[in-house]
C-alpha cells in the first residue's frame, strides 16, 4: 500500500512540476517572466527544505511510528492548499486563445496586466493583440508529437530542452540530495550531524533559487545556465578530491569541512543557475501548440535521468566510492560547452517571438505595436518598414471610423481585424 501511495505521490508531483512553469510563463509579462517562473524553483526548494526540517525534527521523537507517519501526514497540507488555490486562479489566456475563447482570454490579460497609470492600456492591448494573432497562426499548425521531430526548427528546440534537462541532472544533484547523509557519513559525521548538514544544504537551495529568480531578467538565462553547469563541475571536483583524500582516515578535520563546504557550494551554483534558470528556459522555447508537449518531454528526461542515477548510486558508492563523482564531473564539464555554444538567449523576448530564434514565422512583433494617443487606436507597424502601418481593431466593440483615415469594416464583438490607412493604400 505504501508503494502504491508513493506511485500516486510521485506521479502527481512530477505532473505538477511540468504544469506550473508552463502556466506561470503564459501569465507573466516578458520583462518579469524570469522572476515569476523562477519562483517555481524557489518554492520547490522550499518544499525540499520543509521535508528535511521535518526529518530532523522527528529524529528526536521516540515513537518509531510517529517518526515516519507524522511527516507524511503533514505533507497532506500542501496538496489540499493547491486544490483550493486552483479554484480561484485564472486560466492561461494563451490556452483560451488556442481554444477560440477570445473574450475570456482578453479578460484575463486585462485583469493581470492593465495599469492604472495608463488610460490607453498600451501594454495590455498590445500584448493581447500579439497573443491573439500568434494564436490564429499556431492553430493552423500540426500539434502532434512527431512534428517535434520532423520539423527542423521544432527538432532543434526539442534537442535544446531535452539536452539541457539531461545535463542539469547529470551534475548528480539528486544523488547528492538523496545520499547526502551517506556522503556526510563517509566524511566521518554521525547521524545527527548528517541531518543537520542536510537541512543546511537544502536551505542553501532556497536562497540560491531566489537570487537566480531576482537577477535572471537582468543577466539573462544563458549566463546563469553556463555558470551553473560549470560551477557544479568545479564543486564536484573539490568534493571528489576531499572524499578521496580524507574520508577514509577521517582525521583531517579541515579536509572534512572542505568536503561539506564543496557540497554546499555545489547546491548554491546549481540553484542560481541550473535549477531556476532551467525551468524558465524549458517553458519559453516552444510555440503555443507544442509548449505543453515540449515541457512534458523536458520534465520526463529529468525524471528518467534521476531514476537511473539514483538506482545505481548505492551500488556505485559501495563498489567504486568517490570515483562515481567522475561520471558527473565529465558530463557537467561537457555540458558547460553545450550550454555555451548551443543554447540561445531568451531574456525579455515575448513567447510569441521565440519563433524568430529558430527561423519560424512571427505573426506580430511587440516592437511594432503602439497606441496613437491622439486617436487612442492601437497601431501595428509593418515589420521592417517605416511609415507603413495598420490600425488594429481589437477584441472589443469596434471604435467607429471617421474621415478618410481608415477603411470601414463590420466587426463583430470578439473578432480581431485590421484597417489599412490611406498612406499604406497609396503605397500598395
Amino acid at each position: 500500500m505504501f508503494i502504491v501511495a508513493r506511485l500516486f505521490a510521485g506521479g502527481g508531483s512530477w505532473g505538477y512540476l511540468a504544469v506550473t512553469p508552463y502556466y506561470s510563463a503564459e501569465l507573466a509579462p516578458p520583462g518579469l517572466r524570469g522572476l515569476m517562473v523562477g519562483m517555481n524553483g524557489v518554492n520547490i526548494a522550499l518544499g525540499y527544505a520543509l521535508a528535511s526540517y521535518m526529518g530532523l525534527a522527528f529524529y528526536y521523537v521516540n515513537d518509531p511510528q510517529t517518526q515516519w507517519r507524522a511527516p507524511l501526514g503533514i505533507a497532506l497540507i500542501w496538496p489540499v492548499m493547491m486544490v483550493l488555490v486552483c479554484l480561484v486562479i485564472p486560466e492561461s489566456p494563451r490556452f483560451l486563445l488556442m481554444k477560440g475563447r477570445i473574450d475570456e482570454a482578453r479578460d484575463v490579460v486585462f485583469k493581470l496586466h492593465a495599469s492604472k497609470n495608463d488610460p490607453d492600456q498600451e501594454f495590455a492591448r498590445g500584448e493581447f493583440y500579439q497573443m491573439s494573432k500568434q494564436a490564429e497562426l499556431d492553430r493552423t499548425m500540426e500539434p502532434g508529437w512527431l512534428e517535434m521531430i520532423r520539423r527542423p526548427s521544432y527538432r532543434k528546440r526539442t534537442i535544446m530542452a531535452m539536452g539541457f534537462a539531461f545535463i542539469g541532472q547529470s551534475t548528480g544533484v539528486l544523488v547528492l540530495n538523496n545520499y547526502g547523509p551517506t556522503i556526510y557519513a563517509a566524511l566521518g559525521y554521525d547521524t545527527l550531524y548528517q541531518l543537520i548538514f542536510q537541512c543546511g544544504w537544502i536551505t542553501v537551495g532556497i536562497f540560491g533559487n531566489l537570487v537566480g529568480a531576482l537577477i535572471m531578467d537582468w543577466t539573462g538565462r544563458k549566463p546563469l545556465l553556463v555558470m551553473g553547469v560549470a560551477g557544479c563541475c568545479v564543486s564536484l571536483i573539490l568534493e571528489a578530491a576531499m572524499v578521496s583524500s580524507y574520508a577514509e582516515e577521517g582525521t583531517n578535520k579541515a579536509g572534512l569541512r572542505m568536503g561539506v563546504a564543496a557540497a554546499y557550494l555545489f547546491l548554491l551554483v546549481y540553484s542560481v543557475g541550473i535549477d531556476v534558470a532551467g525551468v524558465v528556459f524549458y517553458s519559453e522555447l516552444f510555440p503555443n501548440h507544442l509548449r505543453a508537449k515540449g515541457l512534458a518531454l523536458s520534465i520526463a528526461v529529468i525524471a528518467l535521468t534521476d531514476l537511473v542515477y539514483l538506482q545505481v548510486a548505492a551500488t556505485a558508492f559501495a563498489n567504486i566510492g568517490w570515483k562515481f563523482y567522475l561520471v558527473f564531473i565529465i558530463l557537467s564539464g561537457l555540458g558547460a560547452f553545450f550550454a555555451y555554444f548551443y543554447l540561445p538567449e531568451t531574456k525579455n523576448i515575448p513567447l510569441e517571438e521565440m519563433a524568430k530564434l529558430f527561423g519560424d514565422e512571427v505573426a506580430v512583433y511587440a516592437e511594432d505595436l503602439h497606441v496613437d494617443h491622439r486617436t487612442h487606436e492601437l497601431i501595428v507597424d509593418e515589420h521592417g518598414h517605416t511609415g507603413v502601418h495598420k490600425v488594429a481593431t481589437e477584441a472589443s466593440n469596434p471604435r467607429p471610423s471617421t474621415g478618410r483615415d481608415v477603411e470601414k469594416h463590420e466587426i463583430s464583438h470578439g473578432a480581431t481585424a485590421e484597417h489599412v490607412d490611406s498612406e499604406q493604400s497609396e503605397k500598395e
